[in-house]
């Protein structure tokens, strides 16, 4: 080959690894801004882009394509949740969407170095799948499993100590679930990491089980100081504002029945840090 051709040939493997190294940290922003509109289409996006890159086998391409993965689940669980439970089909629909993303997710996770980040991920991900007492028996041993690995492996990793107070949260008290446990967790989580909008979320949800309102409006009220697109800030804050004042939600025209605003789906939280 000529001189120049090398040189040429030479040029154009630098442009294609110097664009190969910056679409990481350009689909990591991207992740970053979906996290932070709650927007599932955009999430949707980076996880297609993400395993494209993640071909290629490097370690943090698939990482990134597994928190993706996450985002994506994590969101439509929030769709799931906020959908009426008469209605199956659609909810079905939700459910398996959500079970193909988090598949997906761990099976990026395999073989990837053992860190408390990846045992947290892991952690959400099974998290998203857990949707009736039946999942709960299949998955909660595992998931308890990475929580507890997640935290050995970094008892300060503020993520880890969201997802581990998750269950003490949501679980029945026959079943491990202790709300002012949860707190005292949440709170640790949030003095390691103040931007930590899960964290910051899944207290309010805390503090209104614990029956008070105003520190849970509080937390909502931060987390949308913080993050003006949180909406299952705004909304968890429309719902405490309406049972504290004794306001009636406008009744619906189809069914005549009250139709109060969603409470924000704490359960699963988008993994991104504030």
């Amino acid at each position: 080959m000529r001189p120049a051709r090398l040189f040429a040939a030479a040029a154009f493997a630098v442009l294609i690894a110097a664009a190969a190294v910056s679409a990481a940290p350009d689909l990591a922003a991207r992740l970053e801004a979906a996290a932070r509109g709650w927007n599932l289409d955009a999430s949707e996006v980076v996880r297609a882009a993400s395993r494209a890159e993640a071909e290629n086998g490097d370690p943090g391409a698939r990482f990134l394509h597994a928190r993706a993965c996450l985002l994506t689940a994590e969101l439509l669980r929030v769709r799931w949740e906020e959908s009426d439970p008469s209605a199956r089909d659609t909810r079905q629909q939700l459910g398996a969407r959500i079970d193909v993303a988090a598949q997906e997710g761990l099976t990026e996770l395999s073989g990837l170095a053992d860190t408390s980040e990846r045992s947290r991920v892991e952690a959400d991900l099974l998290a998203t799948m857990i949707r009736s007492d039946f999942r709960a028996r299949r998955y909660e041993a595992r998931l308890r499993a990475a929580i507890d690995h997640a935290v050995a492996l970094d008892p300060d990793n503020p993520k880890a100590l969201v997802a581990s107070a998750k269950p003490l949260l949501f679980a029945g008290a026959n079943h491990g679930g202790d709300p002012h446990a949860a707190l005292k967790v949440l709170d640790r989580a949030l003095r390691l990491d103040p931007k930590l909008e899960s964290a910051r979320l899944l207290r309010a949800v805390a503090w209104q089980k614990l029956g008070d309102p105003d520190r849970a409006q509080a937390d909502w009220k931060e987390a949308l100081r913080r993050n003006p697109l949180c909406e299952p800030a705004r909304r968890g804050l429309a719902s405490t504002s309406d049972q504290q004042h004794e306001l009636r939600s406008p009744v619906s025209s189809e069914t005549g029945a009250a139709a109060s605003p969603h409470p924000p789906s704490a359960a699963t939280p988008p993994p991104l840090s504030r």
